[in-house]
């Protein structure tokens, strides 16, 4: 094994390695023993066999793979670099064939053949040999009928019985794997949904992995400890702000033992300057399970690095790539989404998704979370609206309306919570009258 694919080695180099979880061990091709004794994953080339498949160093193999050459094509296992053998392949014959007809600066090394016009020109080469080495996959009408639909309706029947922990959700959608999009308006509480939601899932069995590019894991642990809390005694005035201040109590104490010894697989990635291609890179291992792929939220979409020339480009690539990942692994995405300012103050509709680019097609399921009252407020009344939304901001709880804007696993509808922000909780409730007065105060949990 080369050292390359050593942590050590690209800690030195500034690049960082992320360890794959034990507790999501992926179910890759099984490691077997070559020739030479060294551990190898079937239909995966380390560095060093990279670099002799292509004919360059493995130095130009380190700085493809920095420029994002593999993509989500490339896994890191235990601390190792395994780069896809098709992927490979694709490199060495465009290398071979356009990259050395391309270049025409003599004797240069492997690394200076690497300028930006290069990769520009063998980018497109590559992307025209996948295509062409990757022909669209063609379902003949009978044969899938035969031999493949019962087959990828059985698989579904492993979701029958998952459930989100919201009731009212839950009478509604079936939460099978796909791609959901969750927008909402400030003070919302998009955060505190998703990582309830994720917590739910995960009390009943399911992997699950926050991505957070926003928010670290102690302010999320802490939420969770301030939920519990709060559902343990509804008379507590701690908040998560308050318990990662240092505030403490004895019941406090007893939540803490509690998630301590639960069994709860949740779990969350720090990010912060990770593309969506490297962020795919350190989820692939973890989806490789198709029966039990987890239930991975992203959070969010507007603020993910991207290379691309705006940012509606860099949120259409995303969802893209997400997409594909999602369908390949049949896992489960939530990706957060921001809204456009100019409808902070009306109600929730597709126009909401700040910079969406096709979110709407591309998404399984698109929900959106705002305050209830905007159902009733005068948009072109600027200043009475603000009043109003100000007022719904300052209630405890808070009014939520969650409005589903497409399904494709059956029909659209609304749900409505109390949220307590000061503890982090979202209760199912009913639906809100034309007085803005609750019809029926509290269900309980699922």
């Amino acid at each position: 094994m080369d050292n390359d694919n050593k942590k050590s080695a690209d800690v030195q180099k500034g690049e960082s390695v992320v360890n794959v979880s034990t507790s999501f061990t992926p179910h890759l091709p099984h490691p077997t023993p070559n020739k030479s004794g060294v551990t190898a994953l079937e239909g995966y080339f380390t560095t060093e066999q990279v670099a002799k498949s292509i004919g360059v160093t493995k130095q130009t193999v380190i700085y493809w793979r920095k420029r994002g050459w593999f993509n989500a094509d490339l896994i890191d296992h235990n601390g190792v670099y395994w780069y896809l053998e098709e992927r490979v392949e694709q490199l060495k014959t465009v290398y071979r064939r356009d990259w050395q007809t391309a270049w025409t600066g003599g004797k240069a090394k492997d690394e200076e053949k690497a300028s930006p016009e290069i990769f520009t020109e063998a980018e497109k080469r590559v992307t025209d040999w996948k295509r062409r080495a990757q022909p669209p996959k063609v379902l003949h009408l009978t044969d899938y009928f035969a031999n493949q639909l019962k087959a990828d309706i059985d698989s579904l029947k492993n979701y029958a019985g998952r459930f989100t922990g919201f009731k009212n959700i839950d009478e509604q959608q079936f939460f099978n794997p796909g791609l959901y999009v969750i927008g909402a308006t400030p003070a919302a509480g998009k955060t505190t949904f998703c990582w309830q939601l994720l917590e739910q899932l995960a009390e009943r069995g399911e992997d699950c992995i926050y991505c957070s590019y926003e928010m670290s894991g102690l302010e999320l642990f802490t939420k969770t400890a301030a939920r519990r809390l709060f559902l343990k005694d509804k008379q507590t005035s701690l908040t998560a702000a308050e318990i990662r201040r240092g505030s403490w109590s004895t019941q406090l104490d007893c939540v803490i033992r509690e998630v301590a010894n639960s069994k709860t697989n949740l779990q969350v990635l720090e990010l912060q300057d990770e593309t969506i291609d490297e962020l795919l890179i350190r989820l692939k291992p973890l989806c490789f399970d198709k029966q039990k792929a987890p239930v991975i939220c992203l959070d969010y979409l507007q603020i993910v690095p991207s290379s691309k020339e705006s940012t509606k480009l860099g949120v259409d690539d995303s969802v893209r790539k997400l997409k594909k990942l999602q369908r390949d692994t049949n896992s489960t995405f939530i990706v957060i989404s921001s809204f456009n300012r100019a409808n902070y103050t009306q109600g929730v509709s597709f126009e909401s998704f700040k910079e969406s680019g096709n979110i709407e097609y591309t998404a399984d399921v698109v929900w959106a979370l705002q305050l209830y009252i905007l159902n009733s407020i005068n948009p072109n009344n600027i200043a009475d609206s603000r009043k109003k939304i100000d007022v719904a901001k300052r209630q405890q709880p808070r009014q939520i309306q969650l409005k589903c804007l497409k399904n494709r696993q059956g029909t659209n509808y609304d749900c409505f919570f109390n949220y307590f922000s000061a503890h982090d909780y979202f209760e199912p409730c009913q639906h809100f009258d034309k007085d803005n007065k609750k019809e029926n105060d509290f269900i309980p949990p699922a």
